[in-house]
């Protein structure tokens, strides 16, 4: 049985208690014994592959304090063992008290806020008195879209695992291209079907509809929805493409001329803001970075600012936020090694850049009465069920894989 990235780090996620609870491992339930003992191998091969990483990685990387009071954030440690890179807007509230720097044995280190990159949130910390193991980013070009990816902490586990789910991209509004469709896999896995189109948008002045299934930007092929939005987050607005599409077995090609997203676009995009913070607390800044490459790492905010490894072991980047429930951005490290060859921002004169408000709900709308206990025990009930669902469906698509 062939098991994708995905299922092996959701075994990895399930039986690795190791990290927090030095557990037994235990397979997922729904498999057969053989699909466990092969698992358990490809899972075994993987702690192989990442061990050496993620044990070398963890010495230049901090846990960075308020005293001994509150975790802020993670560090990567740079040039000569005496500076640490971190997220600005999580230490920023605390720039002139206690800054400690604690490595993976429980050495404090105490640091100040030597200069800030307003752009990309990230603060430049001195250590004081005393060095650490520093990291080298790699020269190489970023890691391709799929490419494994690890975060690493102080310490000898990983904080996270996953994929390049986009390629690097602008996340200014500016920089931004809308084509105005919205798109879903195809069964056939040769393109994306639209499912609805943009009034007065690129693909509507064009004349897509819905029901068209997009198979190439210009000379890109496309066969599902990844590949189509990191294709379009390479292109910029009033850039001219042209459009391959099937309809009605039918091929034809129509040229679209990108706009730029408007702020209506980007309240449509965070519609969704409720649902992405019920998969747990997102960073405060977020968004409006010059360059980024997103993942599927799921992280916590406290935990940006660590080091991105691939799976050859290279410093690939460092995590800048985290987004949504399964999205995080990285910041790749040649525009680390781009940011550190200018001139910063004085720590007393920076400032953190303003979250974009969460989607207000209309005034008008009627309050629900709260839920009695026989209400919630159905819930109850009812979420169960979809429990049970989520796991027979798991089992399924594990069959399928075959």
């Amino acid at each position: 049985m062939k098991y994708s990235i995905f299922s092996l780090i959701s075994f990895l996620i399930l039986s690795c208690c190791v990290v927090h609870g030095q557990q037994q491992l235990q397979a997922p339930p729904f498999q057969k014994d053989d699909d466990r003992a092969k698992l358990r191998l490809q899972s075994g091969e993987l702690f192989d592959v990442l061990s050496p990483i993620t044990q070398k990685a963890g010495k230049s990387a901090v846990w960075i304090w308020f005293g001994e009071k509150k975790l802020l954030a993670t560090g990567t440690v740079i040039g000569k063992g005496d500076r640490v890179l971190t997220k600005w807007s999580e230490i920023a509230n605390y720039k002139d008290q206690n800054i400690q720097c604690v490595n993976s044995s429980g050495r404090s280190f105490k640091a100040i806020v030597l200069t800030v990159y307003e752009d990309e949130d990230i603060a430049v910390l001195q250590i004081e008195k005393g060095t650490l193991p520093a990291l080298s980013f790699t020269k190489s070009a970023n890691p391709d879209l799929g490419s494994f990816l690890i975060a690493a902490g102080p310490g000898d586990n990983p904080l996270a695992l996953g994929v390049v789910s986009v390629n690097e991209r602008s996340l200014r509004v500016s920089d931004q291209a809308f084509v105005g469709v919205s798109v879903k896999n195809t069964e056939e896995g040769n393109g994306v079907e639209v499912e609805s189109v943009s009034k007065k948008s690129p693909a509507d002045q064009a004349g897509l509809k819905v029901g068209d299934v997009i198979r190439k930007i210009d000379d890109s092929v496309i066969n599902d929805t990844t590949e189509f939005r990191s294709i379009i987050a390479k292109l910029k607005p009033q850039q001219i493409v042209k459009c391959t599409i099937f309809r009605q077995d039918k091929e034809e090609t129509f040229s679209l001329t990108l706009a730029a997203k408007s702020s209506e676009n980007q309240m449509m995009m965070r519609q969704n803001e409720v649902m992405e913070r019920m998969g747990g607390e997102i960073s405060k800044v977020r968004d409006g970075f010059p360059a980024i490459i997103q993942s599927d790492m799921v992280l916590n905010p406290e935990e940006c600012g660590a080091p991105v490894f691939d799976i050859d072991g290279r410093a690939v980047g460092l995590v800048i936020a985290r987004s949504g429930r399964v999205r995080s951005y990285v910041i790749s490290s040649s525009k680390i090694e781009e940011m550190l060859a200018t001139s910063g921002v004085e720590p007393s004169l920076a400032k953190v850049r303003q979250p974009e408000r969460p989607p207000v709900l209309a005034r008008n709308r009627a309050v629900l009465p709260r839920l009695n206990r026989g209400q919630m025990d159905n819930m109850r009930s009812r979420m169960q069920e979809m429990r049970k669902f989520m796991r027979q469906l798991d089992a399924e698509i594990l069959e399928l894989d075959r």
